[in-house]
């Protein structure tokens, strides 16, 4: 069931009967905006735009320009913090000193307070994005710092923006300083490394010695045509003529003692063998011709006749000159024998001895190979770390001598303090007293059904009228509340 609408009269009533209450708030809260008018302190606003760079060391391919718009905001927002950093605040306001210069007794060694440069801080000083936007937008952002006068307000600015900058530039410092250790400790362990890497390759080539450049090359390239093994291929061809050469004369040997025993084996062999004994090989030739000549007066002459005679005995001759040749060359290739067996076995020594070296240099090699490699790597990586150290000497370098901050433009200053003006605090301030005023004389005032009242509790006025009150309303007697069984109901007095 929805209520009857209130009549204007009613409102009339309440506000003409309570307006000792809501007149009375509207002054109480206008005098109060009058008061912090009179009394309180105007605010000017001084703002320096400002332009910041990243640092070049490093980054020479963007020069100075920001890698992304998160490293620039991330950036904006550590000038932010930084500037508001007690210290910071602490600086610049003790550049500029207190306002009014310190009063009767001047400027005291514990000014500014830690309370005053809190409060500076967090009210009066900020870094902003241009046009109200975000960081990470631009490069440019504005440094705002609120005074009580355009001229002081100014000079704050002024003392902040070097105190910001003196600041910034030992925040650079300390974290190059930071980097600067680190790098100089990666430097120094790296370069322990390559330095015990080069004892252990330095162990292994004295070892090697003349076998050095062979193990480099092989090193290199599995593939190479090293200087052992080129003497080993140019060993194992003269090996093989040195053994065939022996193979020849112990068959030559062979070949005399058997016609040692038995001429006729001398004439039925080939003349390869009979080449190094050319005096042989002419008697050979020599009782081949006696031997042919003797067929032929055998078929002419009998055996008394001279020329047949002679023929034998000129066949006997040579057959006997060619035993005692072959006697004399039998003794004659002994030593040439040993010399041969001589020479293979020195090839085969020495075919033997590089071997031997070539397999111990394989087995080292991959050793030496790991050291190589881990000597190259960690020479590229000292390199590394050096070229990144003297980045990072460098950028201390510029950090005490740079600026990533740079003014543009001069300093502008507000013609108008900040925030409202004291007639408009007067006119809020009375507004406020009331919206307020009316606000409690509707809640305090009766409705418009007469202003009863259901009772003299606060619950009364909330959940409804009581049952005795119901009655008294009806025109029926009071209902006595009965008390529970077992309580005994005290009688008022």
């Amino acid at each position: 069931m929805s209520s009857a609408p209130i009549h204007w009269k009613h409102v009339r009533n309440v506000l003409v009967l309570f307006s000792p209450i809501w007149v009375g708030l509207t002054c109480l809260f206008a005098a109060a905006g009058i008061g912090l008018a009179i009394f309180g302190t105007d605010k000017w606003s001084a703002k320096q735009p400002l332009v910041l760079r990243d640092e070049t060391t490093g980054s020479l391919d963007r020069l100075g320009r920001f890698g992304s718009q998160t490293e620039l905001k991330a950036a904006q927002e550590t000038i932010l913090e930084v500037a508001r950093n007690p210290d910071v605040v602490t600086e610049a306001l003790r550049k500029i000193g207190p306002e009014g210069g310190g009063g009767w007794f001047g400027i005291s060694d514990d000014w500014p307070s830690l309370s005053t440069v809190s409060s500076i801080a967090k009210k009066n000083v900020n870094v902003l994005a241009p046009q109200g936007g975000e960081f990470g937008n631009t490069e440019m952002v504005y440094l705002q710092v609120l005074d009580t006068s355009p001229e002081r307000a100014e000079q704050f600015c002024h003392a902040m923006l070097e105190s910001l900058s003196a600041h910034l530039r030992t925040v650079r410092t300390i974290r190059a300083d930071s980097v600067i250790e680190e790098l100089t400790y990666s430097r120094n362990l790296t370069r322990e490394k390559l330095d015990a890497a080069l004892a252990k390759m330095n162990e292994v080539e004295i070892s090697f010695g003349e076998d050095l450049a062979e193990l480099r090359m092989l090193n290199d390239t599995l593939s190479a045509d090293g200087t052992n093994r080129r003497t080993t291929e140019l060993i194992d061809r003269e090996l093989q003529t040195a053994e065939l050469e022996l193979e020849r004369l112990r068959s030559l040997r062979q070949l005399l003692k058997a016609g040692l025993a038995d001429p006729k084996k001398l004439l039925v062999s080939g003349d390869d063998l009979l080449k190094s004994q050319p005096t042989l090989l002419r008697l050979k030739e020599g009782l081949i011709d006696a031997q042919i000549i003797t067929s032929q007066y055998a078929s002419i002459y009998t055996m008394q006749h001279p020329r047949r005679r002679a023929a034998m005995q000129t066949e006997a001759e040579i057959a006997q000159r060619m035993l005692q040749e072959t006697r004399a060359a039998v003794r004659a290739m002994e030593p040439m024998i040993e010399l041969a067996q001589g020479r293979v076995q020195r090839l085969l020594d020495k075919r033997a001895t590089l071997n031997q070296k070539l397999g111990r240099i394989a087995g080292v090699r991959t050793t030496y190979s790991t050291l190589d490699a881990e000597v190259k790597a960690l020479t590229e990586q000292l390199a590394a770390a050096e070229a990144a150290l003297s980045d990072a000497q460098a950028s201390r370098s510029a950090a005490l001598a740079t600026d990533l901050l740079s003014p543009m433009g001069e300093t502008q200053v507000s013609e108008n303090p900040v925030g409202m003006s004291g007639s408009m605090l007067t006119l809020g301030s009375s507004f406020a007293g009331l919206i307020f005023g009316l606000g409690v004389v509707f809640l305090v005032a009766p409705g418009a059904d007469g202003g009863q009242s259901y009772g003299r509790r606060f619950s009364d006025q909330v959940v409804g009228r009581r049952a005795s009150d119901r009655a008294i309303a009806e025109g029926k007697p009071p209902v006595a509340a009965i008390p529970p069984e077992g309580v005994e109901r005290r009688r008022r007095i």
